[in-house]
């Protein structure tokens, strides 16, 4: 078949000639792919207002040599609330620099997909904290790299401590004596242990019930970032930017007027 169908998120646009746009879409039905979207810088395009960084689109994709390309395109959700609000917009494009950063093209992941879906609709509701911590723990989970959280990852020793400490490198939990051998380890709260299962463990709609002191977000934050910029071995620009915004709003519920540079728009 020379078209087909996709329901894809629009992930990442850069412009291409003139007029033109590649996109980077994660579907439903085939993951990652990158397509062309001719035209579709041009004002009175049909399809401009479905190809948005962060929309929901139904497109007919055409095949091609290199790229395949964009036939006709049909807008499913634009999360309209993240556009006002630079917070809500910063936070879906860190979801989608993750997102990028930890797929192959042509991988097809429905619940990675739903994941996806169901974070943009939380971010664009107000809920950006938990939502994130919660996509970050999961994300890691779907690409296997779920950190043991058991067991002394290193000796396989029972964890009885108040303080735990963390390795990424050794992926997981360390015993005292362990984490006395490693270079490199975070120390947290047990109870941001037991808040970090509890994200593993409950579906999306259920985070709003989940409600952690500061002192618990913070150590989630910072221990689950270690752990992704150490597998991806780069630290992200939107999460760079993020964290400016967080200084200036944890609570990631209102919006954030203040003027940042740099700030993300999903376009590379």
């Amino acid at each position: 078949m020379k078209t087909y169908k996709v329901d894809a998120v629009v992930l990442k646009s850069r412009d291409m000639r003139e007029a033109d746009k590649i996109l980077t879409l994660y579907s439903v039905q085939r993951g990652k792919q990158r397509v062309v979207a001719h035209g579709a810088a041009k004002p009175n395009s049909r399809k401009r207002g479905a190809v948005q960084p962060f929309c929901y689109s139904s497109f007919m994709l055409h095949r091609g040599r290199e790229l395949d390309s964009i036939s006709q395109a049909d807008l499913l959700d634009a999360f309209p609330d993240l556009r006002g609000d630079l917070d809500r917009l910063t936070a879906a494009a860190y979801v989608a620099d993750l997102l990028d950063g930890f797929t192959g093209e042509g991988e097809a992941n429905p619940y990675l997909f739903g994941l996806l879906l169901g974070t943009l609709h939380l971010v664009s509701g107000g809920h950006r904290e938990m939502a994130l911590r919660a996509f970050e723990a999961k994300l890691m989970e779907l690409a296997g790299f779920k950190p043991e959280l058991e067991h002394c990852s290193a000796c396989g020793a029972s964890l009885v401590e108040t303080k735990l400490w963390f390795s990424s490198r050794q992926g997981g939990l360390l015993c005292r004596e362990c984490a006395g051998m490693e270079n490199k380890t975070q120390i947290f709260n047990r109870g941001t242990l037991e808040s970090l299962k509890i994200l593993y463990r409950w579906e999306l709609s259920k985070l709003h019930q989940l409600k952690l002191p500061e002192t618990l977000r913070k150590e989630l934050k910072t221990l689950l970032g270690a752990y992704i910029e150490y597998y991806l071995e780069k630290r992200l620009k939107s999460a760079d930017f993020l964290e400016q915004l967080y200084k200036n709003n944890p609570g990631g519920g209102t919006n954030n007027t203040k003027d940042l540079k740099g700030g993300p728009s999903g376009d590379q």
